[in-house]
């Protein structure tokens, strides 16, 4: 004891991580006791670093409730990976960073299905591959902070006897590293791009194929009806069908030939060099009747990879 202190002082400071702070309960909740050490608000603090203010109430809250809770911080929305490593949080940095590697693997699957609508095709690209980690890393961004924070303050308490001495020992650490979020950071972004960019580019491309068959396709509807008014009438495929209406559509440049046969109504489409990852390829619309006896049409692609069909066709 100190030559002239009082005894009670020293009480006090042995039982420093004993001391409690008694919070009532929140409207809702069971009427039992919430139990808080005041030294947790000074801890926290002191293992947070910048943004104390913001995040060490939430803390307590989170202590006094026994858990976290879902919650916004838009620090982490625009960069995830930047604000992860900025606070130290290096696992999920990593996991924010190799993100892009997933949401491009799960784009390049949904992306067929998208249709025609480039709108649709830049919303779902933008929504899988950043405002999807953005959101996710901004909901759970106060609970990693948290829990890294505790983690550090029980280490600190562990080592120590007094919280003078764990505040101290969490004072020497630097809570933050902003020389690794710009290094870092910026690397995931990096990575990101490079990731990202050449995949999107290649998906982009073989929408551009998928437009312009389903353009092909559409210019061949009007023969598509005289082969089904034909069939009406005589039960078979016109002897000559009218291949001008072809012409006038604004599919045709991409076509090299159509054929119809006579005997069944197949019709051949040969693709031109406009389209040249598909020139010299063919699609076969062949009529098939169906129980009801109604006339449909079936997609045959001939060596067309599914990623250049259109819905229609791929569904056929």
């Amino acid at each position: 004891m100190i030559p002239g202190s009082d005894p009670s002082e020293d009480f006090t400071a042995a039982t420093g991580f004993l001391d409690t702070i008694h919070l009532q309960p929140c409207s809702g909740e069971q009427d039992d006791e919430r139990i808080v050490r005041p030294s947790l608000a000074i801890l926290f603090r002191m293992a947070v670093g910048p943004g104390a203010d913001y995040y060490a109430p939430r803390f307590l809250e989170f202590e006094r409730i026994g858990h976290s809770l879902p919650s916004w911080n838009w620090a982490s929305l625009w960069a995830p990976s930047v604000w992860a490593f900025y606070r130290k949080l290096w696992v999920a940095g990593v996991a924010y960073a190799l993100w892009p590697l997933l949401a491009v693997a799960a784009f390049r699957v949904i992306e067929p299905y998208l249709g025609d609508s480039g709108v649709a095709w830049l919303a779902c690209a933008a929504l899988l591959i950043w405002l999807v980690p953005g959101v996710v890393a901004s909901l759970i961004a106060d609970t990693l902070l948290y829990r890294s924070a505790r983690r550090l303050v029980r280490e600190a308490e562990a080592k120590t006897l007094w919280p003078e001495d764990a505040a101290r020992m969490l004072a020497t650490r630097a809570p933050i590293a902003p020389a690794s979020a710009v290094a870092l950071g910026g690397a995931a972004i990096l990575f990101a791009f490079y990731v990202a960019a050449p995949s999107l580019q290649t998906a982009y491309a073989d929408r551009l194929v998928r437009v312009r068959v389903a353009e092909v396709l559409a210019a061949i509807q009007p023969l598509q009806r005289q082969v089904e008014e034909w069939w009406g009438l005589s039960k078979s495929a016109p002897v000559l069908p009218d291949n001008e209406v072809v012409g006038s559509q604004r599919g045709a440049k991409f076509l090299e030939n159509v054929d119809i046969s006579p005997a069944n109504g197949r019709v051949r489409l040969a693709l031109g060099p406009l389209i040249p990852e598909l020139s010299g390829r063919s699609i076969l619309l062949a009529p098939a009747l169906d129980r009801r006896q109604q006339l449909r049409w079936i997609c045959v692609p001939v060596d067309i990879p599914a990623r250049y069909l259109p819905r229609e066709c791929r569904q056929g």
